[in-house]
């Protein structure tokens, strides 16, 4: 006998062994999953959003506190964030097999998948930690200005403390992504953007009697937050009426073995998105070497695109969840279907949001920065975003898509194809040869993003049209 899951949704009944194995698509099919995928997706999006709607904080209250100080905390990210995002592409497999477990209505496997991922988190995060914290070699190896190297290192020392934390947040979250439960993680966000403001603008200015830090000031605030956020959702798993039914409390024997096929899938998403990461780090330290204008300028860019890209990050995920989902019922059609509509979706809403940004970059950027300079620098390349938006969010639904479908390494190689081979080597000549400066830079990343989301798509194509294994249960 199956237990009905105590999420508040109801079992989806398996397929028709009968059906066709290329149906029509009836409109109610495509209304339901249109309906599914912002369900989900509007919580997490808001979750991903205020990932970034903190660092959003930083860079306003660090630009208009001085251009310089923001040129620092910019290159201290670079290596933080490869390296979250490469931790957060290690536990892809967590909201991936939960929403397998799911799909089958397998509550106790689905707990299982996050007991055993816990340690391997808590792992990954000292790793990371230790890294990070060595940052100032990497920005001295690279070329970067002795000023710049100097105080990077010591931002990316304090935000290296934050790293176990962030990562854990994303564990959980991830488990409850992929119950199609996201409104904790979004609250627990929500609250954490709350206090980041008025802490940040605090430690930065020194305002409401806290001392004035400057860059450092935001630094301290990211990890402390991000430890705070870490903990709210720790506690919810923990305690969450539904525990006994997921097995949430049984402890964590056996968690290496355990977590095998939930490591395997996210080693493939962690060098995927590790390689992206530090592609886009890379160009960072291009705009470095072009001094603290460029530096400057190309970190707001960025973070207008990172900041919209979390709505695209939001709708992946949730196409993931409903892939995986349908690939948990062994349903191939509405497996394809789950994945186009996300595909599709993401690039329309993601060219949508680029509009305003097109048609007043002067404003956005007035919204950072005073520095004549770096305005009109930043303005340059926002009106770029048309092209990057979408096809950069494309990329990302499609590759959300395949993981959902249990695909592994092949998004790996085309990855590594379009953003190591391909945005890094473009970047480079477009910037430095042609002399084109921060621009080159972003022509760069289209060229990537339009290849990685033509070649992705192509990709879940295939797979999309392939059976189904069945399930044999953890190897």
């Amino acid at each position: 006998m199956t237990l009905a899951p105590q999420d508040g949704t109801a079992a989806t009944p398996p397929p028709d062994p009968a059906a066709s194995p290329t149906p029509l698509y009836p409109d109610n099919r495509v209304k339901r999953h249109l309906s599914e995928l912002f369900r989900l997706a509007l919580p997490v999006t808001i979750a991903r959003l205020g990932m970034l709607i903190m660092a959003v904080v930083d860079t306003i209250i660090v630009g208009n506190y001085d251009s310089a100080e923001l040129a620092y905390l910019n290159v201290a990210h670079a290596p933080f964030t490869s390296l979250m995002v490469t931790g957060i592409g290690l536990l892809t497999g967590v909201m991936i097999l939960t929403s397998h477990a799911k799909g089958r209505e397998d509550w106790q496997a689905a707990g299982a998948v996050w007991r055993h991922a816990m340690p391997y988190t808590i792992l990954i995060g000292i790793a990371f930690t230790f890294l990070t914290w060595q940052a100032e070699w990497l920005f001295i190896v690279t070329g970067q200005p002795d000023e710049i190297a100097t105080h990077a290192g010591r931002l990316a020392i304090i935000l290296s403390i934050g790293m176990p934390a962030a990562l854990i947040y994303t564990t959980c979250a991830f488990f409850l992504e992929g119950l199609q439960r996201p409104l904790p993680g979004m609250i627990v966000m929500i609250i954490a953007n709350l206090i980041n403001l008025v802490l940040d603008y605090g430690l930065v200015y020194g305002a409401f009697g806290l001392p004035e830090l400057g860059a450092e000031g935001a630094a301290w605030t990211s990890s402390v937050i991000r430890w705070t956020m870490a903990l709210i959702l720790l506690a919810y798993v923990l305690l969450m009426k539904s525990h006994d039914l997921y097995g949430i409390r049984k402890g964590f024997a056996g968690w290496w073995r355990g977590s095998r096929d939930a490591r395997h899938l996210g080693y493939a998403a962690g060098a995927s998105q590790g390689m992206e990461t530090s592609a886009f780090a890379a160009m960072q330290l291009f705009a470095g070497r072009l001094g603290v204008v460029a530096a400057a300028s190309y970190g707001i860019a960025m973070t207008m695109l990172a900041l919209m890209f979390m709505v695209a990050l939001g709708l992946a995920s949730a196409t993931s969840v409903r892939v995986g989902i349908a690939y948990g019922r062994r349903d191939r059609p509405d497996m394809a279907l789950a994945g186009w509509i996300g595909y599709l979706t993401t690039m329309a809403v993601m060219f949508v949001l680029s509009i305003p940004i097109f048609l007043f970059p002067d404003g956005v950027s007035h919204l950072f920065t005073q520095d004549v300079a770096v305005i009109a620098t930043t303005v340059s390349v926002l009106v770029l975003m048309p092209i990057i938006f979408p096809t950069d969010g494309g990329q990302n639904a499609a590759i959300s898509a395949l993981r959902g479908a249990g695909d592994k390494w092949a998004p790996t190689i085309l990855h590594l194809v379009s953003y190591i081979f391909v945005m890094i080597p473009a970047g480079y000549v477009l910037t430095f040869v042609f002399e084109m400066g921060v621009p080159g830079l972003f022509w760069g990343i289209a060229l990537a993003s339009l290849v990685a989301a033509t070649g992705l798509a192509i990709r879940f194509a295939i797979v999309s049209r392939r059976p189904i294994p069945a399930y044999v249960g953890p190897q």
